[in-house]
């Protein structure tokens, strides 16, 4: 027995009044809907109606099952039509999880811009550099994760929304106290400000292009953050490898200087992340095909 087939008989005959009707209305044959009915009495053991010529009446029995049948089949209508609406329009929550450097991306600009444009979606957005293992935002209980750095992970998903430059810099005193470096390997001398993500090869910096130079460094300060390793630079610690958005305002006022442009470190890539899925979901879509919009009218430095 259909359960649910049975109950919008049930449902229909007596809103209706009518098995006749009932049975337009469902698009279903009268014997079906009749079937239905006592189909539905003997599973339940109890009689639901009484027919006369004239007139269906419920039985009190009757009448406690036609509440709770309009409650079942009211409550999977409403379920079924917010399901079909996720694959039109994003709703429920979406929690993000971003690096605190992208607070001077405007990061949270776009993010709130996309909540007001989405306003049966429940937006959360927390910016941590504690850590940015592969599953760490996924244990977290975060839906996805903004990062600044590949991703070396097979297992999740990266979707591109632009990308970032990054350069080495320094401020001028420890340039002039310890000489600017003219060639990628010289670097292996100096103090270099590392950005690490629990990786041993976060300590091999790739410099040059198409030309490749691959040099193992060392210093005396390390970080998961980007805007740790700027302050650290100003304060004269090293050379540190960060992006560009995040010292321009330095460079300009010649607090870093840039070293060793004719070397450029290679693009890396700002992307949402997420677990596979198919189809992803509407929220997860809509949010990347938002930032990749609105990066493109406002182009990172």
């Amino acid at each position: 027995m259909d359960r649910l087939r049975t109950m919008q008989s049930f449902v229909e005959v007596i809103r209706l009044g009518s098995f006749s009707e009932a049975a337009k209305t469902l698009g279903l044959s009268r014997p079906l809907v009749s079937r239905h009915i006592t189909d539905l009495e003997k599973h339940l053991g109890v009689r639901l109606l009484t027919r006369t010529t004239r007139r269906i009446t419920l039985t009190e029995a009757g009448a406690k099952h036609f509440e709770f049948c309009q409650r079942v089949i009211t409550e999977i209508e409403k379920n079924e039509g917010s399901l079909k609406r996720t694959q039109k329009e994003p709703e429920g929550s979406l929690k993000i999880l971003a690096p605190k450097s992208l607070t001077t991306l405007a990061l949270g600009d776009a993010i709130a811009s996309f909540a007001a444009a989405n306003p049966y979606l429940n937006v959360s957005l927390m910016l941590d550099d504690l850590s940015f293992r592969a599953y760490d935002f996924v244990e977290r209980g975060f839906d996805v994760a903004v990062h600044t750095t590949p991703v070396r992970n097979s297992n999740l998903v990266a979707r591109k929304i632009t990308h970032l430059r990054w350069l080495l810099c320094a401020a001028p005193a420890y340039l002039r106290k310890h000489g600017e470096p003219q060639q990628p390997r010289e670097l292996a001398r100096h103090q270099c400000l590392v950005h690490i993500n629990s990786d041993p090869s976060d300590r091999v910096w790739h410099l040059g292009g198409a030309g490749q130079v691959s040099v193992k460094v060392q210093g005396p300060f390390a970080s998961n953050s980007v805007l740790m390793l700027r302050k650290a630079a100003l304060a004269g610690l090293g050379i540190a490898i960060v992006p560009l958005y995040c010292v321009t305002e330095d460079l300009k006022s010649g607090a870093l200087r840039e070293i060793l442009s004719r070397f450029p470190i290679p693009v890396h890539p700002l992307s949402l992340v997420f677990c596979p899925g198919k189809p992803t979901p509407q929220k997860i879509r809509s949010l990347g095909d938002f930032l990749i919009d609105w990066f493109r009218k406002q182009p990172i430095p």
